[in-house]
């Protein structure tokens, strides 16, 4: 089985390109070898490869294709995550009392407006965020899924949050609460925020923001759903009032 191959004075034509004896290709492609080799071996091995510009995206290579699952620009993921930035920065904002160094908050999920047992990804999503831009303003925040203890499994890892009510504490010491409602039309997302003293229900704060549904929030939103069982309870409790 061989190629055919023309011999034109002391030049071989193969596979498009032009390669003479030294080694060296006279067209787009370039050896993959540091010194001259042989027309023969030349022959026998496919190693060339395209030009560097050509060759500067993983999908560039020949034979390859580009998958079918388009990339989401990482733009769209930080647009929603600065949304809950300004948000957490609102409701610090807009708080009748100091935050700050001054109250311990939980950090409840974002529920669905029409349906308050309802959440999704996103709602889930909102939630974590919120802990995080609290924390990162300085404010004490309570994590009620931390497990009393770590577990760990030699095979997959170690575990330190739950929401399994058998592993978890049923009292925290929590001054406050942030509860948020999300709802979705004509291709927006409205997030509403509040701040809720334990001892009383008064709203401390509140905030709001909204947002156009990109492919990130889509694909958060369609995770939805709802606890087929009544959810189970654990106390929280002003940190005054255990103390007092």
């Amino acid at each position: 089985m061989f190629l055919r191959m023309l011999l034109l004075g002391g030049l071989i034509l193969l596979s498009g390109a032009t390669v003479s004896f030294s080694g060296t290709v006279n067209k787009e492609y370039s050896l993959d070898y540091p010194h001259a080799v042989s027309h023969d071996y030349v022959y026998r091995t496919p190693r060339v490869y395209q030009s560097e510009a050509e060759n500067s995206s993983p999908w560039a290579k020949r034979g390859s294709s580009r998958p079918n699952k388009p990339l989401i620009p990482a733009e769209e993921g930080t647009e929603l995550r600065l949304r809950v930035r300004e948000l957490a920065a609102e409701l610090l904002a807009t708080s009748r009392e100091p935050v700050a160094g001054e109250l311990q908050v939980a950090v409840a999920t974002f529920v669905h407006l029409d349906q308050l047992y309802e959440t999704s990804a996103m709602g889930r999503y909102l939630s974590e965020q919120m802990l995080h831009e609290l924390q990162r303003a300085g404010v004490d925040v309570i994590e009620v899924r931390m497990m009393p203890s770590m577990k760990i499994s030699q095979s997959h890892g170690e575990y330190v949050l739950s929401r399994d009510m058998g592993e978890l504490s049923y009292l925290h010491e929590v001054d406050a609460v942030v509860a948020g409602t999300y709802t979705v039309a004509d291709g927006q997302i409205f997030v509403n925020g509040r701040l809720l003293a334990v001892a009383t229900g008064k709203v401390l704060a509140s905030g709001s923001t909204v947002f156009e549904v990109d492919p990130v929030g889509a694909a958060l939103l369609r995770r939805s759903g709802q606890p087929v069982a009544p959810p189970a309870s654990v106390s929280i409790q002003s940190y005054q009032d255990i103390t007092d």
